[in-house]
């Protein structure tokens, strides 16, 4: 059988661990609380963004021809519309892989959360979202704090 050498960290590994070193400690019973459910959390929240945007993509693409009739402001809504479910349905797939590769104590799964936590801090800044955004930076700092747990 053949035997897998551990692969050296990449530069992105560096980054987090210089981060992560450089923020405040967490509590460990915080720590210790969000790599227990957080992945549980994810998955959760995947499933049901999976369900929701398949019922909104349904329901769009059966009301899509009534869009015709605000002409071209009703057309980019439209488009619009589709492209944010697209980018949505993938965000939960990768989200429900991430929260089952979390639960596995896979790094993939921790990059792949840490992903979708970025995107979601970008969408905050676009839009303006201050509470949004200082809650997400809340669950990044915990989630940077976990990392060597995750291999």
């Amino acid at each position: 059988m053949e035997q897998r050498l551990p692969r050296p960290p990449s530069q992105w590994d560096e980054y987090v661990e210089r981060a992560r070193q450089q923020l405040p400690a967490a509590p460990p019973s915080l720590l210790n609380g969000y790599v227990r459910f957080a992945p549980w959390v994810a998955i959760v929240f995947g499933v049901f963004g999976l369900l929701v945007l398949l019922a909104l993509g349904g329901i769009l693409a059966v009301l899509s021809p009534l869009l015709l009739l605000g002409g071209s402001s009703g057309v980019t809504a439209g488009a619009d519309a589709f492209i944010a479910i697209a980018v949505g349905l993938v965000l939960d797939v990768l989200e429900l892989a991430g929260g089952y590769l979390m639960l596995k104590r896979s790094a993939t799964g921790w990059w792949l959360i840490g992903l979708g936590i970025a995107v979601s801090a970008v969408n905050d800044l676009l839009h303006v979202a201050i509470f949004g955004l200082i809650i997400v930076l809340l669950i990044a700092w915990v989630h940077l704090q976990v990392r060597p747990q995750y291999k």
